[in-house]
């Protein structure tokens, strides 16, 4: 007696694996990915055996601090002639004006900075405090050193900052340059 088998059809699965991969490739390449971005700080060179930081003798009314409270938005923002706790209340939105008020005092108030080349900028957080608002402060000082940077290249150069060559770049940056102190208080 002949069994007569139907046989099953077959599926060609050489191509399943080449269709695969082309899925695969397709979806990396049109994929995007987000990337987060950072505040661009430039960080001073570690000290070597030629490049010795040397010690340098600030005067109290040249920094100003903002001491961010962990439980609150608002920030105090004192000179270092201030007796500690006796700053102003600050949001963090309003800070570039009191920083550029602070920057270009050149002596005229005895408790603000002498010059901007003299200023150090003291940003004080605590371990709670909310990144949100240290990166504002961050934001606020970068604006008002890009407002003061833009002035004065405006005046000696009749360009913008950011029109300039390095040269001219370097020789602003020697008039307002960039000095922040960052610390975490317990």
């Amino acid at each position: 007696m002949s069994k007569n088998r139907r046989s099953l059809p077959e599926i060609n699965a050489g191509s399943m694996a080449d269709i695969a991969f082309l899925l695969l490739i397709f979806f990396l390449v049109t994929t995007t990915m987000d990337v987060d971005t950072g505040i661009k700080r430039k960080l001073p060179p570690l000290p070597d055996e030629e490049n010795v930081p040397s010690q340098v003798d600030f005067h109290k009314k040249n920094i100003l601090i903002f001491d961010c409270s962990p439980n609150s938005e608002m920030i105090l923002v004192e000179t270092g002639a201030d007796e500690v706790g006796n700053g102003k209340p600050f949001l963090p939105g309003d800070l570039k004006n009191e920083i550029i008020t602070f920057l270009t005092n050149y002596g005229r108030n005895p408790d603000l900075s002498e010059s901007p080349s003299k200023a150090v900028l003291s940003i004080r957080v605590h371990k709670k405090t909310q990144y949100e608002t240290y990166v504002k402060i961050q934001d606020q000082v970068s604006l008002a050193f890009k407002e003061l940077r833009n002035n004065e290249a405006l005046k000696k150069f009749n360009k913008k900052y950011e029109n300039l060559d390095k040269e001219q770049q370097d020789d602003i940056k020697k008039e307002f340059p960039m000095r922040v102190s960052e610390s975490i208080k317990e």
